[in-house]
């Protein structure tokens, strides 16, 4: 085998390790996604996925494979949209985007809602971990809410949960 052959050897091993990771890490999120939607018991169509690394398209659909990206900190950054309304019809719906990070860590995933957490160790054979993780979302959510209520109140926005800004 010629030395340019190698490289291309190399190459090819190491792009499958890739796509073997990501398959793996974009099964798990989906999986922790279906895992919030019962959780939360949130309706069919009331959770979309954008990209955090650019600004989306207003009027593009993102796949879960789409909106996810492997930053420089390995791990996968995905932005989930939960649409949340009022259920008086007092106040105008409101997309909360929460910022989830998810990293492959020997045979289970660390799990962040922001930038500045730590992880959350969620492992296959241990269901307690998603709990803990699908809990502290929705304790951020409702603390977010609880917290800056009049705030919330004043104007039609973009709530971000895990954002450091």
């Amino acid at each position: 085998m010629s030395k340019y052959q190698e490289l291309c050897q190399a190459y090819a091993v190491s792009r499958k390790a890739y796509m073997d990771y990501r398959e793996a890490s974009l099964m798990f999120t989906q999986s922790l996604i279906q895992a919030l939607m019962r959780y939360l018991e949130i309706p069919e169509g009331q959770v979309a996925f954008v990209p955090v690394n650019k600004e989306p398209d207003p009027e593009a659909i993102y796949p879960l494979a789409g909106a996810m990206h492997l930053e420089d900190d390995a791990y996968w950054h995905l932005g989930v949209v939960l649409n949340l309304g009022d259920p008086s019809g007092a106040c105008p719906p409101q997309a909360v985007l929460l910022k989830l990070l998810v990293k492959h860590r020997e045979g289970a995933f660390g799990v962040r809602l922001g930038q500045d957490e730590e992880d959350i160790l969620i492992r296959p054979d241990f269901p307690q971990d998603m709990t803990e993780f699908l809990e502290h979302v929705f304790t951020a959510v409702k603390d977010s809410y609880e917290e800056g209520l009049q705030q919330f109140l004043d104007h039609e926005t973009t709530r971000k949960i895990g954002f450091g800004d």
